[in-house]
């Protein structure tokens, strides 16, 4: 199982805004880039952290976005046959973008049962 697939597919599937692996030039105004930052997996389990870089309009909206995502996926660990838990590490505006663009970054770690 690829957990950056899985916060894809799961993201996409609740969020009003664009999900994706690739940050690329022409990017919208608003979305969701999903990558993994960490991993501490055993044989038994999946334990990626993910970074979820979420784009807004505003500083609030990006904001809105993050905390959203996190939502999905908190939900998600209630009922999908796989994923276990989720817990927010860190969620913080990220004051380093080029652009100067209001965007949030969330760090999630997940439990994900093997399908071994």
């Amino acid at each position: 199982m690829d957990p950056v697939q899985l916060v894809v597919e799961l993201l996409s599937a609740e969020m009003e805004v664009p999900v994706t692996t690739e940050r690329k030039p022409d990017r919208p105004v608003r979305m969701v880039l999903v990558s993994q930052s960490a991993d501490a997996s055993d044989e038994f389990l999946l334990q990626p952290r993910m970074e979820l870089t979420c784009w807004g309009t505003t500083d609030r909206d990006a904001r809105g976005i993050a905390t959203s995502a996190v939502d999905v996926l908190r939900d998600a660990a209630l009922d999908h046959p796989y994923l276990s838990a989720v817990r927010l590490e860190t969620m913080a505006r990220d004051e380093w973008t080029r652009t100067g663009q209001a965007r949030y970054v969330a760090e999630v770690d997940l439990i994900i049962n093997t399908d071994e």
